[in-house]
This record gives C-alpha cells, sequence and structure tokens, in this order.
C-alpha cells in the first residue's frame, strides 16, 4: 500500500468516473489515496507509473474520497471506511492478485485520537485476512508517522502532527516488514516541528525512484 496522507475513501457514485485506471484482474494492483485537496491521482500518480513500467500486467485503482482537511469535514472518515470497502471489493473478486495499495495507515492500525481525528477506532483490515494479500505499504509525509520505527524511511526521529497510540503502534507493526514510511526533514505533517511546506511536496522528486525500487522487490516476494 502507497500513501500519501492519512485519509482514504468510499465507492462515491458520483465519482465512479475517477474510481479505477482498470476494473480487470492484475497480477499486481495499486491502490492509490491522494493527499488532502490534490486531484487524482495525486502526487503519487509519477511513482505508480514507474512501478507499471516495471512490472507487466500491473495497474491501479483510486480511493474514492474528498481529501478536504481532517477535523473540519468527515473526509477522514470516510477515507478508511471506503479504502476498506475498496479493497476488500478487489480481494473477493481478485484473490490470486497481490495487492500493493496505496492505502492509508489507519485502515492497518487503527484511527482516531479522542481529539481532531475523532473516538479511537480498531484497525478496519484484519491482518490475517484481507491484510495477507497486502505485499507492500508506502506513506509519503504521514501525519500519523512515529519515531525510531524500524519502517522509517528519512527523518527516523520526527514525530507527526497527530501521533499514534500504543496500540495503534502495535497493530502497526504486523506489517513492518512490508512497510516503508518515508518523512523528510522539517516537513510539517510528519514532523510537527517542521514549517516546510514545501519538503511535504518533495517527496515525488527525491523518493521515487527508490521507492520504486523497493516496492517492486516486495511485490517478488509474495
Amino acid at each position: 500500500m502507497i500513501n500519501k496522507l492519512t485519509t482514504a475513501a468510499l465507492l462515491s457514485p458520483a465519482l465512479t468516473g475517477v474510481f479505477a485506471a482498470s476494473t480487470t484482474c492484475a497480477n499486481v494492483h495499486m491502490m492509490l489515496a491522494r493527499g488532502t485537496t490534490e486531484s487524482y491521482p495525486g502526487l503519487l500518480g509519477s511513482l505508480t507509473d514507474l512501478v507499471m513500467a516495471a512490472i507487466p500486467d500491473s495497474d491501479y485503482e483510486n480511493i474514492i474520497y474528498p481529501a478536504t482537511q481532517e477535523g473540519s469535514t468527515p473526509s477522514y472518515e470516510e477515507g478508511i471506511y471506503n479504502g476498506t470497502a475498496q479493497l476488500k471489493a478487489y480481494v473477493q473478486a481478485c484473490p490470486d492478485s497481490k495487492v500493493g495499495a496505496m492505502v492509508v495507515s489507519d485502515m492497518l492500525a487503527g484511527g482516531g485520537d479522542n481529539g481532531t481525528l475523532g473516538n479511537i477506532t480498531s484497525p478496519s483490515v484484519d491482518p490475517e485476512t484481507l491484510g495477507s494479500h497486502i505485499a507492500a505499504v508506502l506513506l509519503y509525509g504521514d501525519p500519523r508517522h512515529m519515531p525510531n520505527q524500524t519502517y522509517n524511511v528519512g527523518d527516523v526521529t520526527a514525530t507527526g502532527k497527530y501521533p499514534r497510540t500504543a496500540a495503534q503502534l502495535e497493530a502497526l507493526a504486523k506489517y513492518a516488514a512490508r512497510l516503508h514510511d518515508y518523512c523528510d526533514d522539517k516537513d510539517g505533517v510528519c514532523d510537527a516541528a517542521g514549517t516546510n511546506l514545501s519538503a511535504h511536496l518533495a517527496y515525488a522528486t527525491i523518493w521515487d525512484k527508490t521507492a520504486s525500487t523497493w516496492v517492486e522487490s516486495m511485490m517478488e516476494k509474495m
């Protein structure tokens, strides 16, 4: 899974035109969650192009959600619910596909913070069932980034805008061997002490080639 922000989406009838790039079963299927206020497919589109060029019979699907600011709209909750629904639907239709999904981390770890993000919720993706189909999880500038995790890449000591609880970290750790969480120094989203918006928008330029190579290697392992 590859994700830019902690948000996901649902099968919105009004947005079915941008729901997916392919509706057939592929050997490798990627699910993209665009960043807040981005248009589909978001900054992750360039990374997806690299992966699809390198892996035959691969495609992608947009996770459909409003991508508006968390806290002031239900975008965050819709993202978790809808992203899970789309993942479940694809796995049921294509059980033999490898899902290198670009989905939100809170689907795996559990959402909420009893504050801005609402009440704490359990993970919506069971690691033993739906989660077993996931080959790679890649996060760019995750606002729930936590310091000193084995899967961190870049600024490994930063704490994001919305830190995870101990239970959420424990749930996410089940995917540690399949997860890369990229956070660059001074990115004010994944590093609450940062103030550099340009750092948050530079992941594609800095990391896409490295990230693509890693995703390809993870797909080969499944």
